[in-house]
């Protein structure tokens, strides 16, 4: 679900490889790969040869390096600007992914031949005889790049620090209201809490006219659910199905589905029934509740995006 997600999120756009978009892209790539081979552990007769072998630190390392640092490095390039008001370069930047994305795949990859051949993991040495000498050799370059990979990080942390502030307000082009205000920001943020509208005010904003005033109208009243048991019995059936997990009582196990079942089924239905009552009452975010500087930033008054599904453009999808 969150790799078609991710991959949607792309999809359509007019994509421009940065370095914070390059490692974006290479964290679900290498997250895919993490993720696949994980798949292999739920086959018993494929996860007891592979139990505590560098099978596993391959998987985890891909899930974990691949999976947390590329992305952490993607915000941090994205970030830094709005962060210090000054652009990370993207000549060092793209020196850095290449290397850690490279380095990494070296490192990590074969460790799966190696785990297969039967290196245990945890260990500081290890038989001649076991033929996992030049995998590991491999894996020790790799882990070498990944270091040089991060000096040059810091190198370029460093060098931008000392640099005078050159950011933009927007230098991504981004959508949403954190670019809207100068990098660093100000301890203030907003001097007027905006009120949004739309999913991307700042889009909005930019590429249509201002929005006239419209007539005072009353507030749409917030529509509050009523209390439930629902969420108690569901609440109730987890546990369930965790003892008769841990007790390997099949039974268990399935009543408490059940349980979960009953539980969910009405909340179901009952949030679509509040949305559709929702919907033919009127929302909240409608414009009576605009304010009069509305017409410079399609904004909610809470500074929060008010998701309008009605609104929403699909058919290019």
């Amino acid at each position: 679900m969150k790799i078609f997600n991710w991959i949607g999120t792309l999809w359509g756009g007019q994509i421009r490889f940065t370095t914070a978009m390059l490692f974006a892209v290479a964290f679900i790539a290498m997250f895919i790969i993490g993720g696949l081979v994980g798949v292999t552990h739920a086959s018993p007769p494929t996860d007891l040869q592979q139990t505590d072998t560098y099978y596993i630190v391959a998987h985890i390392h891909y899930v974990l390096f691949g999976g947390t640092m590329l992305g952490l490095f993607a915000g941090m390039y994205y970030w830094w600007p709005k962060m210090t008001g000054r652009l990370l370069s993207e000549t060092l930047g793209k020196w850095h992914f290449w290397l850690t994305l490279i380095g990494m795949n070296l490192a990590f990859f074969p460790m799966h031949f190696s785990g297969l051949l039967g290196m245990p993991r945890r260990i500081y040495t290890y038989s001649v005889e076991l033929g996992v000498a030049g995998f590991n050799l491999v894996s020790t370059i790799g882990a070498f790049l990944i270091g040089l990979a991060t000096l040059v990080f810091l190198v370029n942390l460093l060098r931008t620090y000392r640099r005078p502030v050159n950011a933009p307000n927007d230098p991504w082009g981004g959508a949403t209201l954190e670019w809207a205000i100068p990098s660093p920001p100000p301890v203030y943020n907003f001097t007027v809490i905006p009120s949004v509208e739309s999913r991307m005010p700042l889009w909005q904003t930019e590429r249509h006219a201002p929005m006239a005033p419209l007539p005072d109208q009353p507030p749409a009243p917030i529509h509050v659910p009523g209390g439930s048991w629902w969420p108690m019995i569901t609440a109730f059936g987890l546990p369930v199905m965790a003892i008769g997990a841990l007790s390997h009582l099949i039974p268990v196990v399935i009543a408490g589905a059940l349980v979960v079942m009953v539980g969910i089924l009405p909340l179901g239905l009952r949030a679509l029934r509040d949305v559709n009552g929702t919907r033919a009452r009127g929302s909240p975010h409608e414009h009576g509740a605009r304010q009069p500087q509305d017409g410079v930033l399609g904004v909610h008054r809470l500074g929060m995006p008010a998701l309008r599904l009605a609104h929403l453009d699909v058919s290019g999808l």
